[in-house]
């Protein structure tokens, strides 16, 4: 059915089309009757075609109204209206424009970005919607803000979409920009729900105008069945796919997928490496990459990867030492591609001068010579020209309950007898909350304690039972006449050093006696529990398993030279040492980092640190004061939750005693946003059934926004018009008086 963009124009330009009848009265009013007797001749005449003149002149009349109300319907611009107009109808409809502007939707094509497209879409939609008539309410929200607040992310509530309200949305629009966070649709589509379930009676459809990557729908369960709640309700969900065309020629992309500590002990002075790890998310290899790195924003020497295969990723070590304490930042980035925010990554390192770990000697004499924790503390800080880092203290079981664990990277029980339940309650605390604990057992384990009081049944800190200590069967040749090495080294970071068909390290340890763990032991699925070392007849010597958010590892032997040899003028026993405890203390030592939407918390101690904290945010370092709360734990805590910008944040507060302190936090995009692929209408369809909705591309809508709104009928109009006017000519002339010339 035909409409108009400007109705108002009708209003006034309608009557005016009744001017010619009008006239045509007032002439009327005009005339006086005069008796002439030589009219009487032609009266006869005008009797004889007195038909054929009225309905001239009636024709005439007509067509001049329709002329006047030609001219005022060309100036409303009516336009018939399209098959999407058709669906908006006269009814009273909510509107809900969902705009992805993940990180994803930044992808770059040779015309433009997925978002330009979603942009161009929005303000058809948002012509049509205005064009649609009275009754209809608009909501607009995008992607990254119903992801952090719900329905109250919404730039605009359901409201009457007032041509106030029309302007103010198509500014919203054309103002916005992709964001850097991960936001999938199914926030987004939740918050809508909320208002297309209400209940109120009216008309909903709901507009996603997105990417549909692969990683967003492939399991999409609860986003389905926010969708058929939606349709249930009598909503309609429409698709609008903003994805690159289907004929555009793939571009790849890669993303640098961490920065992260691998091992070492971050102290002032000490060898420090990491480890930094890219991502090829396109459908074919890549070619050689350039790695640019930044320490402290200083340029040092990059990585080269070779080429890199598709959807694979690859990874590179690099070594840094920082002489200062404090917190270091460290920034790894490639060249430009189709997106560009996933190309760059940070991360942030706290240098103290050195670290702490604590050795629980369970000897009479704690650090006795000769003793486990002697031989352990010879490996971790053996001094001389060789610094760790690692600052030792010897102390007893005593020292778990009389001050705060939270000082120690690490903590090693060595051959402790038994522990009361409250410092079995201290040392679990401690490894919920991501330290690392390795426990040597000995001639002075006491085993009926460690397994009713550390075992639990399974659900305590120590990830076995124990059986009892027993002998290591005899030395064992092989056919070759070879001794068979007692140690079986199993593939885990920590003792990667050892690992090697024929490591005479290896075959240099002997084992004489162990701990047995019970033969009825089976490991819980999903326990973690994981093989370090093994011995020749199969038996586990080095095991560990998370707990919490921490490490535990169990050594079944001595770390002293007593049940075994390994610690005696093996080298092995130093590196490995040192590598388990950079294992153990991986919760402790891990670079900060967030990312893009996370909040960022900082934690006061109170009655030592002042409440007001100070953020230094990105891009431009603007400073946000915040004052701190105490939250649902009893914590007292500020927490930054505008965290939609990756970059380093800085957050600064005081102690009482006027001393400040800092902390550099490291906010980065999610790397898995810049997988491109996309879903398929088929696979789009089983992740959906039965949910009705309907999907089109961005380029099957016409090509300009007015034409969205249906065809123009302006042009056709004027033509009419002129051919109108014509026939008004005609008309006329055949229908006024024209004398007949005489012939000479």
């Amino acid at each position: 059915m035909p409409t108009f963009d400007f109705p108002s124009v009708l209003w006034w330009g309608l009557p005016v089309a009744a001017a010619p009848l009008l006239i045509h009265l007032i002439n009327l009013l005009r005339h006086r009757t005069v008796d002439w007797s030589a009219m009487e001749f032609l009266l006869a005449s005008q009797r004889k075609y007195r038909t054929r003149v009225l309905l001239k002149q009636l024709l005439l009349m007509a067509m001049r109204v329709a002329a006047i109300a030609g001219i005022a319907m060309a100036l409303a611009q009516p336009r018939w209206r399209s098959a999407l107009a058709g669906f908006l109808g006269g009814e009273q409809t909510t509107h809900i424009l969902l705009l992805d502007d993940s990180y994803s939707m930044s992808e770059e094509t040779v015309e433009e970005s997925c978002f330009d497209r979603s942009q161009e879409v929005a303000l058809r939609l948002l012509d049509e919607f205005a064009a649609a008539g009275s009754g209809q309410s608009l909501a607009v929200g995008r992607f990254s803000r119903l992801a952090q607040s719900a329905a109250d992310g919404f730039d605009f509530v359901p409201q009457p979409l007032t041509p106030e309200i029309a302007a103010e949305a198509q500014r919203l629009i054309e103002s916005a920009q992709p964001s850097q966070s991960a936001a999938g649709p199914r926030e987004a589509i939740a918050a809508a729900a909320e208002f297309a379930t209400a209940g109120d009676g009216t008309k909903t459809a709901v507009w996603v105008l997105s990417d549909f990557r692969d990683r967003n729908w492939r399991a999409a369960d609860e986003t389905a069945s926010l969708l058929r709640q939606i349709a249930d309700a009598g909503g309609e969900i429409r698709f609008i796919d903003c994805s690159p065309r289907p004929t555009a020629t793939p571009r790849p992309n890669f993303s640098v997928e961490s920065i992260s500590l691998n091992g070492g002990v971050p102290a002032a002075g000490v060898v420090l490496p990491l480890e930094v790890t890219v991502r090829n998310h396109s459908s074919m290899p890549s070619g050689e990459l350039q790695l640019d790195l930044r320490e402290d924003g200083v340029p040092r020497p990059g990585l080269r990867f070779d080429s890199i295969p598709a959807g694979a990723a690859a990874s590179q070590r690099f070594d840094v030492r920082f002489p200062e304490t404090g917190e270091h930042a460290l920034q790894a980035s490639l060249s430009t591609d189709v997106v560009i925010v996933d190309n760059t990554r940070s991360a942030v390192v706290s240098i103290a001068e050195s670290r702490e770990v604590l050795l629980v000697d369970g000897a009479t004499v704690p650090g006795e010579r000769g003793g486990d924790a002697f031989y352990l503390a010879s490996a971790l800080a053996p001094g001389g020209g060789a610094p760790t880092g690692l600052a030792i203290q010897i102390d007893s079981q005593r020292a778990l309950t009389r001050e705060s664990l939270d000082r120690y990277d690490t903590i090693w029980m060595l051959d402790v007898p038994s522990l009361d339940p409250p410092e079995v309650e201290a040392l679990e605390a401690y490894v919920q909350a991501g330290g690392g604990v390795c426990f040597f057992v000995g001639p002075r384990t006491l085993i009926e304690s460690t397994n009713t009081r550390l075992y639990r049944d399974g659900q305590g800190l120590f990830p076995v039972p124990l059986a009892g200590d027993v002998e290591l069967l005899a030395e064992v040749t092989s056919r070759g006449g070879d001794r068979v090495a007692d140690v079986v080294v199993e593939d885990h970071p920590a003792v990667a050093v050892l690992s090697g068909r024929r490591n005479p390290l290896v075959a240099s340890v002997r084992v004489d006696r162990l701990m047995a763990v019970d033969r009825s032991f089976e490991p819980a699925e999903g326990s973690g529990l994981r093989r370090l070392l093994s011995l020749r007849t199969g038996a586990p010597l080095l095991l560990e398993q998370p707990f919490g958010e921490g490490l535990v590892a169990v050594a079944l032997t001595t770390a002293a030279p007593e049940w075994n040899n390994w610690a005696r003028g093996n080298p092995s026993w130093v590196v490995v040492m040192l590598e388990l405890e950079s294992h153990l203390a991986q919760g402790r030592r891990a670079a900060a980092s967030a990312t893009v939407g996370d909040p960022i918390e900082i934690v006061l101690q109170e009655g030592l640190d002042e409440p007001q904290v100070d953020f230094v945010v990105p891009p431009d370092d603007s400073v946000i004061h915040l004052e701190a709360e105490r939250g649902s734990e009893g914590r007292l805590a500020a927490t930054l939750r505008e965290t939609g910008v990756a970059g380093l944040y800085a957050a600064r507060w005081r102690q009482q005693d006027g001393v400040e302190q800092s902390r550099v936090i490291a906010v980065n995009v999610d790397p898995a946003e810049g997988e491109l692929a996309t879903v398929t209408q088929d696979q789009l369809d089983r992740v959906l059934a039965g949910v009705p909705y309907t999907i089109e591309r961005a380029e099957s809508m016409q090509e300009d926004r007015e034409n969205l709104a249906g065809a123009s009928l302006t042009t056709p109009l004027l033509y009419l018009l002129v051919i109108l006017l014509l026939l008004e000519q005609v008309v006329s002339y055949s229908a006024s008086y024209h004398p007949v010339s005489r012939k000479r």
